[in-house]
């Protein structure tokens, strides 16, 4: 991630995959609300695209996946919370 403290000549460590994949689901959720419990992984992948270009790919692969498993969960919470 850009300007971040996150290194790009090779793969993340692990804390530092989930702190971002944390960011950046907060950061989509603000930006879209409840909305990002319906979305693809593909769409989740795009989104998040800008953010981690400079990752490796395998990164930016798995970050995509880890962001969307926690919108799946957020919305299961959710959804058994009511």
């Amino acid at each position: 991630m850009r300007g971040y403290r996150y290194s790009t000549d090779r793969r993340l460590p692990e804390r530092d995959m989930l702190d971002l994949a944390d960011a950046l689901a907060l950061q989509l959720h603000e930006t879209l609300g409840d909305r990002v419990y319906l979305l693809p992984r593909l769409d989740v992948a795009e989104l998040i695209r800008d953010y981690v270009d400079d990752l490796c790919p395998e990164d930016q692969h798995d970050l995509s996946w880890m962001i969307w498993h926690l919108f799946q969960d957020a919305r299961e919470i959710e959804e058994h919370s009511h």
